[in-house]
């Protein structure tokens, strides 16, 4: 795999860790991940990169989500054509990336990742394959109502969707769930396959100004992010909620109540725990591991 300059940034995973290649706000991150070096200050966590060419922006984020495709199947979020993720393109942010229709997550690479336009026409500079109409139909209402967010994952998961059948948020009964504290919003309709951008419209209204996360009701889950890493964490933390939450409700009864998690301190863990830096760190791991399993992935 080849390096650029450190005037860029490469996409080796060494590169991904070189102190020399930072956010500006790298300070604020190593904050929010509250991580512990030695006393010179020398050893410290790995942070994103940053970039003063938009091509080499755009790599490493296609990168990272031809990354997510894998993750999602080796957790098991495939499920025959259903299932997508986008990334709004760094370069022309009305675009968007996305995976082609009927490619098994497993198989994706960024050669795949096919580039959409706002009205929904596959166009060049990405791979000539069609889309999900559907997908289309959610992701780009969702991309123009937040420009805060540039990543947004749905995928047909069997916790998600048994969970959305309530048409509720999760309750705050452990810790990993403060990752969604005042985070989670619910679209309490079900209006049959998402063929419209009016119905993905209203997905994206009951989303909010401010969630990352949003249960659809009686068909599952949609979490976003400002990075394809803070958004496919979020699924995958949503994900094991919602199964954690039906254990519990299975569990309850007399002399066994749930306790909920007083205000204070929910608040508190979902500034540390649910951040977007920590959200980013969290799903390094998940990338390492889809690299060395296959470095064809990066292709």
């Amino acid at each position: 795999m080849s390096t650029t300059t450190t005037t860029t940034a490469t996409t080796t995973l060494e590169a991904e860790q070189q102190p020399q290649n930072r956010l500006n706000g790298t300070s604020e991150f190593f904050e929010d991940v509250h991580f512990l070096g030695d006393a010179e200050g020398k050893i410290v966590i790995r942070s994103p990169p940053t970039f003063t060419n938009k091509l080499d922006e755009r790599k490493y984020q296609k990168e990272h989500l031809a990354a997510a495709f894998r993750v999602f199947a080796k957790q098991g979020f495939d499920e025959g054509v259903a299932g997508h993720i986008s990334l709004r393109d760094p370069i022309d942010p009305h675009n968007f990336w996305i995976n082609p229709l009927s490619m098994h997550f497993s198989m994706i690479k960024v050669s795949d990742l096919v580039l959409v336009n706002e009205n929904g026409q596959v166009i060049p500079g990405g791979a000539q394959h069609p889309i999900n109409g559907p997908a289309f139909a959610i992701h780009s209402e969702i991309h123009k109502a937040r420009p805060d967010l540039n990543a947004a994952c749905h995928a047909h998961s069997v916790y998600g969707k048994a969970f959305s059948c309530f048409g509720r948020p999760i309750e705050m009964i452990y810790q990993d769930a403060l990752r969604f504290y005042n985070d989670l919003a619910v679209y309490n309709r079900y209006g049959g396959t998402v063929i419209s951008t009016e119905e993905g419209a209203r997905i994206a209204k009951a989303l909010g100004p401010t969630c990352r996360s949003v249960i659809l009701q009686n068909h599952g889950m949609i979490t976003c992010g400002k990075t394809v890493d803070e958004a496919a964490f979020l699924f995958i933390a949503l994900d094991r909620c919602c199964h954690a939450q039906m254990m519990a409700n299975a569990a309850s009864g007399p002399g066994w109540e749930k306790i909920l998690i007083n205000k204070a301190e929910a608040e508190m863990t979902h500034k540390k725990s649910g951040n977007s830096s920590k959200m980013w760190l969290a799903f390094q791991p998940y990338f390492d591991q889809a690299v060395k399993e296959d470095p064809s992935l990066l292709e």
